[in-house]
């Protein structure tokens, strides 16, 4: 499934390919429109070195096999030279290998898996931290307001699984107390035991790794039972679907953030995107997700920009790992052939009542 009907690609044009879940509830579609907004900018002042940009966004549904069918199609089939924010850890995960097999560039995966930072993954380019420095930097942060007893809320599978342990880590290094760990399925989306179990412990403050709505129905539950701790999520919730979802419940819950804030206009992207906005009949909405979409789209066309006229993956690959401060306007990122591990930026943000985020 096409995400849009994009023009018809012309042969001078450059295809870049996505297989990320555009129809479920963990939805890529803010990411998408970010990234598009970018595109669109690029291509209407000439392109790169004279070609336009056309991404390809098929939907995989967060199903790792579908998502490597859907790479297989891009890369045999679309002869796209890139692969571009891949989102979810299952997914991605499942590529890796076509990947490092095809030598074809991942650009920009919205995803902090430890996995994506190994040695040997010579292909995959991250502009976002991982889930272990979200984790260190979520449990640094509550212990700084005298929080010591702390829950642990995750989803079972390979993201909820790798973001739990990195919170228990961070939890010992801190010298804190984990009074309970429970997990829920997202496909049936049962989060009663897990709110039962959590409540009972009587946390101080519940760390998150869970689907936008898995997260909201958690949240929702625990304050229907009279529990209010402070609940803390890691990024990949962010998303209209989050808020719609908490609806009245918004206040206090706290996000960390991996990309600056989509209205910090002191920001030089962020300017780039609100400028973006202007003129488009559906411009990308102003939160988190559109604006990482953005900024991969802005790395991106760096290395299209410096692998020179009629670019192949091979000259990609090489243009990235050339950027040793390569300056996005305000997010700076280096690679280099041993180290594609991205910037380690971190924030925590809190909901206000009206589901706006405050820094």
């Amino acid at each position: 499934m096409l995400l849009s009907a994009a023009p018809l690609a012309r042969a001078s044009d450059i295809l870049i390919g996505q297989s990320a879940e555009l129809s479920g509830e963990a939805s890529a579609k803010d990411n998408v429109e970010g990234a598009e907004a970018y595109f669109r900018a690029v291509n209407a002042r000439g392109g790169v070195n004279g070609s336009k940009i056309r991404l390809i966004s098929l939907d995989d549904k967060r199903d790792p096999k579908l998502a490597v069918e859907n790479t297989k199609t891009l890369i045999d089939d679309k002869n796209v030279i890139a692969l571009f924010s891949y989102r979810s850890t299952p997914t991605v995960q499942a590529v890796l290998p076509m990947v490092q097999e095809r030598k074809i560039p991942l650009v920009g995966p919205i995803t902090g898996a430890a996995a994506l930072r190994k040695p040997g993954n010579d292909y995959v380019y991250n502009l976002r931290a991982s889930y272990a420095d979200e984790a260190a930097k979520i449990v640094q942060q509550i212990g700084t307001m005298g929080i010591s007893r702390v829950a642990v809320f995750f989803q079972e599978d390979a993201f909820g699984k790798e973001v739990r342990d990195h919170f228990e880590t961070a939890i010992k290094s801190q010298k804190m107390t984990e009074v309970a760990s429970a997990s829920f399925n997202r496909q049936d989306m049962q989060v009663a035991p897990a709110v039962a179990k959590i409540a009972a412990a009587e946390p101080q403050a519940v760390l998150m790794a869970c689907t936008p709505k898995g997260c909201a129905l958690f949240i929702r539950a625990m304050r229907a039972r009279g529990s209010h701790p402070q609940f803390i999520a890691v990024s990949n919730v962010n998303g209209q679907e989050f808020f719609t979802e908490l609806a009245s419940e918004c206040r206090g819950v706290a996000i960390s953030q991996v990309v600056p804030h989509p209205t910090n206009i002191g920001v030089a992207v962020v300017n780039e995107f609100q400028a973006s906005r202007k003129g488009m009949e559906s411009p990308p909405p102003v939160n988190f997700a559109a604006m990482e979409g953005f900024l991969n789209a802005k790395l991106l066309v760096e290395g299209l920009k410096r692998a020179g006229p009629n670019p192949t993956s091979a000259k990609l690959a090489a243009a990235l790992d050339s950027f040793r401060d390569l300056d996005l306007g305000g997010v700076r990122v280096g690679f280099s052939p041993q180290e594609r591990a991205g910037p380690r930026f971190v924030e925590l943000t809190v909901l206000t009542e009206d589901c706006k985020v405050r820094r």
